[in-house]
């Protein structure tokens, strides 16, 4: 329980279907760090804790506060900052799923006796009666879909899981939490990365690594010529237009299309070239069970407001794939994850590694 309407109207529906529930917070990120001046209260600090056992005590259920900040650290803060280090883009909400939510919790719900684990995601779970496998589905609420996040899970975690949200619309659950009598009803979505606050995070990265670790360099275009300078490749992402500081105004619409890590080169230029149709991705899981080997034909999304594509998936050892999709997609982003869908299952996903441009060996 975050101390927000979501998960606080799932402990409502599920003690009203007679479930016996256990309100768990997790404390992710240190309190004195948390405040409103800093991440505009959007979770992790002693607010949204006091929010979360208020409910629980209105719904007359146990209320349970776990430190989690060492794994929340190792597994999620520590890999955003090194993912950018690496000239990456990373999705710290999709490793906090996989590490801490749908991993970390299990691990205490078996301590407390708890047999299944129910969040407030916006997604469905349905388990198919004579094959046993479970399967992951969108919301019914296309806005507010979290599959993109969620394909991290395993067919274990899939099986103790409850998502009773998916099937609603947000204002229902709103409504809901009025009719529940809920504090929070009216208590404003959590936005953006939960324990990055106004600074940003070029400085979140800058406090927590040596500058030896982000050496400045040039910009370059796509043709090789030199347009300025740079204060370290982490401090952008592919597709970025703003900030460029280019010095010309006849180039203003150029865009990042790459890096060069070797040598330190933010490369730009015309939009036209950041359309890319094949990728290279790792660490891919499945949430549906696959062969190990094969091809599979599905739609994929490279982010997460991002229009589901048709797709090949070619499917390799060591958790690699080769996607190439029907139609060339925009600002495909390393260290972003890409997740594939069959229909409303999602099939499972994994980050991009990199993309694979014209005339290139395939693998």
């Amino acid at each position: 329980m975050s101390g927000g309407v979501d998960s606080s109207v799932t402990a409502v529906l599920l003690k009203s279907q007679g479930y016996g529930v256990v309100g768990v917070h997790m404390q992710l990120w240190d309190h004195g760090q948390a405040n409103f001046e800093k991440t505009g209260a959007r979770c992790c600090s002693l607010a949204d804790s006091n929010d979360a056992r208020r409910v629980c005590d209105s719904l007359d259920i146990p209320f349970f506060v776990i430190n989690a900040k060492e794994v929340f650290r190792d597994k999620v803060v520590d890999n955003l900052v090194h993912e950018y280090l690496a000239q990456r883009t990373p999705n710290p909400c999709v490793q906090c799923n996989i590490h801490i939510k749908f991993s970390y919790l299990f691990k205490k719900a078996d301590e407390l006796g708890c047999t299944l684990v129910a969040t407030g995601h916006y997604a469905q779970v349905r388990q198919d009666p004579v094959s046993g496998i479970a399967r992951l589905l969108k919301a019914a609420d296309p806005q507010k879909d979290q599959t993109y996040f969620l394909f991290g899970m395993t067919q274990a975690a899939l099986k103790r899981t409850l998502l009773p949200l998916g099937g609603f619309p947000k204002t229902m659950v709103r409504k809901l939490a009025d009719q529940a009598a809920l504090n929070v009803a009216q208590k404003p979505d959590s936005q953006e990365i939960c324990f990055i606050g106004e600074e940003g995070y070029q400085d979140f990265v800058e406090q927590r690594s040596p500058a030896g670790l982000r050496p400045r360099g040039i910009i370059r275009s796509v043709d090789g010529e030199m347009l300025g300078e740079h204060d370290g490749l982490y401090r952008y992402t592919i597709g970025q237009r703003k900030g460029l500081r280019l010095g010309r105004k006849d180039i203003n619409d150029y865009f990042v299309i790459a890096m060069d890590s070797v040598n330190h080169i933010l490369i730009v230029g015309p939009e036209k070239y950041l359309f890319e149709k094949e990728l290279i991705a790792e660490q891919v899981t499945w949430v549906h069970p696959i062969s190990e080997l094969g091809v599979i034909r599905c739609k994929a999304k490279i982010r997460s407001r991002h229009e589901e594509a048709p797709c090949v998936v070619s499917v390799f050892e060591n958790r690699t794939v080769r996607v190439e999709f029907e139609q060339a997609q925009r600002a495909i982003t390393p260290g972003q994850a890409i997740v594939f869908y069959d229909g409303d299952e999602v099939l499972g996903g994994g980050f991009i590694y990199r993309t694979i441009r014209g005339g290139e060996q395939k693998l």
